[in-house]
C-alpha cells in the first residue's frame, strides 16, 4: 500500500549546533508531546533493531525499531515496522542546515496504512503530530533566543523522605568528604529529576559543577557509605559500549563477559570494561524511570554519527571533528577505526568497511570532515564516537586504586579465584634503608614505631597522587596508581619531603627511603579478602626497588619514555642516570634509570 508522506520546510532562528542537543532527544521529546512509554525486549544481533512495545490510548502496540540513523548538528531518522495497530510502517525524521545565521529545518514522515480505508485518518493524524512536533521545535528555540539557554525538561521530581533525607545528610556531613562536593550532591539528590538520580556518572556531575573531578567521586562515596546513594559496577561491552551487567559489588564480578546483543563473549578489564556509576537509595527517594524512545540519539550522547550502512554503495557523510581522537565502530564486524586529529591530515577521509584492519588509524584535519564509507558488502551499523567519552568514567580501575574507596569500602574485593586484567597500572614500592640494622641499634619498640609512623606518612603523600597503598610487606610499602605520572610524583614527593618524615619522627633515628617504580598490564585479584595485583609486572615493579641505593628512584622504561612522565621529571628538575642490568628471577636484561631529586629540596 502506498504510504502517505509529508514534509514541512521551516526556519529556526537559532543555530544547528545549538538546536541539536535538545531536538535530537526524541525520548524528551515524546514524553513533552503526550506519547506513552515504551519497553524494550533487546536488540537483534543482526541488525541491532529493537522490539518495542507501548499502550496508546488504550491501545496496544509492538514494533520493530531500526536503529537511529543519525549526524550530529544535521540530521536523524527512524523506521518502524509495526505488528499491530493503524499503520505497518513509519520512517521519517528531520534535516537541518545553518542558513542566514539560523536553521533550516525540515520535518518529514512517511507512514503506511495497514488498511486502505484507513487512509484519510492516518493522514489527519501525520499532519497533526507533524504540526505539533514543529510548534515544540519553535518554542525550543524562542527559549534559546529569549533565554540563551536550552528549557527546563519535562520533570519528574519524586519528593525525598524528609526523616531518611535529613539524617543522612547529616552523617554526609560529618564525613571527610570534600565539602562543596557534598553540598552540591545533598542539593542534586533534593531538587533534581528522577531521570537525573539514576545512573549518575561522578566525573560528569564534577565538570557541570566545576569541581575537581576526585572531589565529587569523593563525596558520591561518601554519600554511599551513608545510605543516600547505591553504587553499580556497570559492565560494557566492548564491541557495541553498551552497558551489559549492573552489580552491585565487586565480587558479582566475573573474568568473561556476554553480549546478547553482539552475540560475543569477550575478557573483562576494569580498566575498560567495568565503570561506577550511582543512582539515589530507594529509602531516600524513589526515582522513577521511563523510556519514551528506546533508541534516540541521547542514549549515546559520546556519538556524533550512527549510519545503518546498506552494504552495497558508497556513502559520504560531513561530520564537524574536533581536535580529538574518534573511534569508529563497525558493529557487526566487530571492528574499530579510529581517527586521529592532524593539522596535516586530510579534509577527506575514505574507510573501506570489507578490508579495514580492526585497530586500524586513519589522520584527519579538525573541522568539517567528509567521511566516505566504501560498500561493506553487507547490512552494517557504524557508530562514530569521541574518544573523550571514556575520560569521563569512573573505571573500576581508577575506582579501586583510590585509597578513600579503599579506607570506605575495604570489604570491595573481587571473588576469590576470579582473576581480572588491568590493561595499564602503575605501582610503586618503597622499603626503608638499613632498617635491621636500626632494630638492632634502637630496639623493637622505638623500631616500630618509626615504621608505623612512616607508614602513615607514606599513605598520605600516596592518596594526594591519587593512589592507594595496597599492602604493606614488613617495612615496606607496595601502592598502585592510575598513571606512571602520578606514581612518579609521589616518588618524587616523598624523596624531596623526607626532612618532613625525620621531624615527625624526632628524636628517633632519620630514616632513608628506596624507592622504585613501574608501569604495564597486571592482574587483579582477591588476596586473603584484599584486592590485590600479581603478574610479571608485578614482579618487575618489586625488583626494580631492589635496585635503589636510597635517597633515590629508580625506574623502568616504560616511565622513563612516558610522555608525561618525562615533562615531571624535566618540570621537577630530578637528574638521571642509565644504566641495565638483569633483575634477580627475570629473564633478559632491563633499561632502568636512577633519578635523583634536585638537591636543594633534598638538603
Amino acid at each position: 500500500m502506498n504510504p502517505v508522506s509529508l514534509e514541512k520546510t521551516f526556519r529556526l532562528a537559532s543555530p544547528p549546533a545549538e538546536l541539536w542537543p535538545l531536538v535530537s532527544n526524541t525520548d524528551r521529546l515524546n514524553r513533552a508531546l503526550g506519547l506513552p512509554p515504551t519497553t524494550s525486549a533487546g536488540a537483534d544481533p543482526k541488525d541491532y533493531s529493537q522490539q518495542i512495545t507501548a499502550c496508546f490510548l488504550g491501545l496496544p502496540l509492538r514494533w520493530k525499531e531500526a536503529p537511529f540513523d543519525y549526524v550530529d548538528s544535521r540530521a536523524y531518522e527512524v523506521i518502524r515496522d509495526f505488528h499491530t495497530g493503524p499503520f505497518t510502517r513509519f520512517q521519517g525524521g528531520l534535516r537541518m542546515r545553518a542558513a542566514e545565521g539560523g536553521t533550516e529545518a525540515t520535518l518529514y514522515g512517511s507512514f503506511t496504512p495497514r488498511w486502505a480505508f484507513t487512509r484519510p485518518l492516518v493522514r489527519a493524524f501525520a499532519a497533526k503530530a507533524m504540526s505539533e512536533m514543529k510548534v515544540l521545535y519553535g518554542r525550543i528555540d524562542d527559549s534559546i533566543q529569549k533565554l540563551g539557554s536550552f528549557p527546563a525538561p519535562p520533570r519528574t521530581v519524586t519528593p525525598v523522605d524528609e526523616e531518611q533525607y535529613a539524617a543522612r545528610v547529616e552523617a554526609l556531613r560529618g564525613q571527610r568528604a570534600s565539602k562543596p562536593a557534598a553540598d552540591r550532591l545533598i542539593a542534586h539528590i533534593k531538587d533534581s529529576s528522577d531521570d537525573e538520580l539514576r545512573g549518575m556518572r561522578p566525573f560528569e556531575l564534577a565538570d557541570r559543577w566545576g569541581l575537581a573531578r576526585t572531589a565529587a567521586l569523593g563525596a558520591c562515596l561518601h554519600a554511599t557509605k551513608v545510605g543516600l546513594l547505591d553504587l553499580k559496577w556497570e559492565v560494557l561491552c566492548p564491541n557495541c559500549a553498551a552497558p551489559k551487567e549492573s552489580l552491585g559489588k565487586l565480587s558479582e564480578l566475573k573474568s568473561v563477559g556476554h553480549c546478547g546483543s553482539c552475540e560475543i563473549d569477550y575478557g573483562v578489564d576494569l580498566g575498560s570494561s567495568v565503570e561506577l556509576r550511582f543512582s539515589v537509595h530507594p529509602s531516600v527517594r524513589e526515582a522513577k524511570g521511563a523510556v519514551f524512545c528506546a533508541g534516540s540519539p541521547v542514549h549515546s550522547r559520546h556519538a556524533v554519527a550512527q549510519l545503518r550502512l546498506d552494504g552495497g554503495a558508497v556513502r559520504t557523510v560531513e561530520l564537524d571533528l574536533a581536535s580529538h581522537s574518534y573511534t569508529v565502530r563497525f558493529l557487526q564486524m566487530k571492528r574499530t577505526v579510529r581517527l586521529r586529529p592532524s593539522v596535516d591530515g586530510p579534509a577527506t577521509v575514505s574507510i573501506d568497511l570489507a578490508h579495514a584492519a580492526d585497530g586500524d588509524e586513519l589522520p584527519f584535519k579538525p573541522g568539517v570532515v567528509k567521511v566516505v564509507f566504501q560498500p561493506a558488502l553487507e547490512p552494517a551499523l557504524v557508530r562514530i564516537e569521541k574518544e573523550s567519552w571514556k575520560d569521563a568514567a569512573a573505571s573500576a580501575s581508577l575506582v579501586t586504586m583510590m585509597q578513600e574507596f579503599r579506607d570506605l569500602f575495604s570489604s570491595e574485593v573481587l571473588a576469590p579465584g576470579v582473576e581480572i586484567g588491568i590493561k595499564n597500572l602503575a605501582l610503586l614500592f618503597t622499603d626503608l634503608k638499613g632498617s635491621t640494622a636500626m632494630y638492632e641499634k634502637v630496639g623493637d619498640a622505638t623500631a616500630y614505631g618509626v615504621v608505623r609512623d612512616h607508614f602513615e606518612w607514606l599513605t598520605v603523600l600516596i592518596a594526594a597522587r591519587g593512589g592507594a597503598v595496597v599492602k604493606t610487606i614488613g617495612d615496606a610499602v607496595m601502592a598502585v596508581f592510575p598513571s606512571g605520572a602520578g606514581a612518579l610524583e609521589a616518588a618524587l614527593d616523598m624523596q624531596e619531603r623526607i626532612a618532613e618524615l625525620d621531624a615527625k619522627l624526632a628524636p628517633r633515628p632519620p630514616v632513608q627511603l628506596k624507592i622504585g617504580v613501574h608501569q604495564g598490564p597486571s592482574i587483579a585479584i582477591n588476596a586473603g579478602g584484599n584486592l590485590d595485583y600479581f603478574g610479571t609486572m608485578v614482579n618487575v615493579s618489586a625488583r626494580v626497588q631492589n635496585e635503589s641505593a636510597g635517597g633515590d628512584i629508580v625506574v623502568t622504561k616504560a616511565i622513563s619514555e612516558d610522555p608525561a612522565c618525562k615533562a615531571i621529571i624535566k618540570r621537577r628538575q630530578a637528574s638521571g642516570e642509565h644504566f641495565t642490568i638483569p633483575l634477580k628471577g627475570l629473564s633478559g636484561q632491563f633499561d632502568l634509570w636512577r633519578l635523583t631529586p634536585r638537591p636543594s629540596i633534598n638538603k
